[in-house]
């Protein structure tokens, strides 16, 4: 029988007592795998394995804590019961302190054993149920196919499963409020508030009143520079009790790092989200999403508009691949609702100069208009480099660099 087949891992270095307990739980119902090397017991269990681990505390070559460490660098939410003799009591104490779901001393109690495991099963089984719930739903709602989307996906599904203090920045319409949403849906503050406030001078003096409607919620804040310290001092503090009374959020269109390099954060507000950055790439790093994106908002706006689905060509999708999309997924998704019905998602875009919202860094300007600059002269030369180095007045190498800077491929321009 595979790791897979079986609901728990049994393992034990001594024959007897594996067949024992191994006897023991099939009686009661359940499937068993029994692993008498615990060297090997890690690459019985997979990801998202349904199953539990019980195993002995004083084995030769690995010890039943030292194996539980290694389980738990894979899946931290593994239940694993410890066995243990009279003599390694407050070893397994310290153990069920560090992530053992509980331990069991010998002789063991059946019954006792049997109450824990079901315990332990009935547990697991919920966290995978959320689990592929929130795999689902994320597949189904952040759409594309790129390296990028897929690593987005992956993190919020993993972000989900905590309540830390998360920080999204990038340029307007490239997922920062889909993600805060989708944290706050998938997370275990689901059924409370969720808060969304954009912060002024004029009603920053209103963080109590926000944290009050957020309690059991999510409070997503955005521009939280406009805080003072006292206040960024009260929220950190607020996120290091446990259990947090609110999951905090932040959302602005640079990483954290530069706002505490510019002043506008303490530093200490920037730990606070130090292992938690997510930076939303805009649709000119991430191309790939482009198709898939069009055709879910155009099918989502056919049906809302109760009109026939239009067919779409590979030369448009093409070309829709080249164009520079300045509000990125928001302004994709307009265009696929013009589409609907019947006008052109190719008309030119948008004077960048009508940005709407806070003014963004001269540098983050210059980026912005210099890859744009690139993107059309690719548009332009079908990306065909030469002569797009030659338009530019460049040499090759670097139009090579800055294409590698912005994550632009010459592929994405061919005809």
């Amino acid at each position: 029988m595979s790791g897979n087949e079986c609901s728990i891992l049994l393992i034990d270095d001594d024959a007897d007592v594996l067949d024992a307990y191994a006897s023991l739980l099939e009686q009661a119902g359940y499937q068993v795998c029994a692993c008498n090397n615990p060297v090997e017991a890690r690459a019985w269990v997979k990801k998202d394995w349904p199953g539990i681990v019980l195993s002995d505390v004083c084995m030769p070559g690995c010890s039943g804590i030292d194996l539980m460490t290694l389980f738990h660098q894979d899946d931290p939410q593994l239940p694993i019961l410890l066995i243990t003799g009279h003599g390694d009591v407050p070893m397994a104490v310290e153990a069920v302190k560090k992530g053992a779901q509980d331990f069991l001393q010998k002789p063991v109690d059946p019954a006792r054993l049997l109450a824990l495991v079901e315990q332990a099963l009935r547990q697991r089984r919920a966290v995978i149920a959320r689990r592929h719930y929130r795999q689902q739903t994320l597949q189904a709602e952040l759409i594309g196919r790129s390296a990028w989307i897929e690593r987005y996906r992956r993190r919020l599904e993993q972000l989900a499963e905590t309540d830390l203090a998360v920080w999204f920045y990038g340029e307007p319409g490239t997922g920062r409020m889909s993600g805060a949403r989708y944290l706050h849906q998938l997370g275990r503050h689901a059924a409370g508030p969720f808060i969304y406030r954009e912060l002024t001078p004029e009603n920053a003096s209103q963080l109590n009143e926000m944290m009050a409607q957020a309690r059991n919620g999510t409070l997503v804040l955005s521009h939280p520079g406009h805080l003072t310290r006292e206040q960024q001092q009260h929220l950190i503090q607020l996120q290091s009790l446990e259990p947090r009374p609110f999951r905090l959020i932040g959302t602005g269109t640079v990483s954290l790092a530069q706002l505490a390099a510019d002043g506008q954060i303490m530093a200490e507000f920037y730990y606070c989200f130090a292992m938690t950055h997510i930076a939303c790439l805009p649709l000119a790093q991430r191309p790939d999403d482009i198709a898939p994106l069009f055709h879910h908002y155009l099918q989502k706006a056919c049906q809302r508009l109760n009109r026939p689905l239009p067919a779409v060509d590979n030369g448009l999708l093409k070309a829709l691949e080249r164009r520079v999309w300045l509000s990125n997924v928001r302004e994709l998704a307009h265009a696929a609702e013009l589409f609907a019905v019947g006008v052109s998602p190719l008309t030119a875009t948008a004077d960048p100069q009508l940005r709407i919202g806070s003014p963004l860094p001269l540098d983050h300007r210059l980026e912005e208009a210099e890859r744009r600059i690139i993107t059309e002269a690719l548009n332009i030369h079908q990306g065909r480099i030469n002569e797009a180095a030659s338009y530019l007045k460049i040499p090759r190498k670097k139009l090579y660099l800055r294409m590698k800077k912005y994550q632009l491929d010459k592929k994405h321009y061919k005809a």
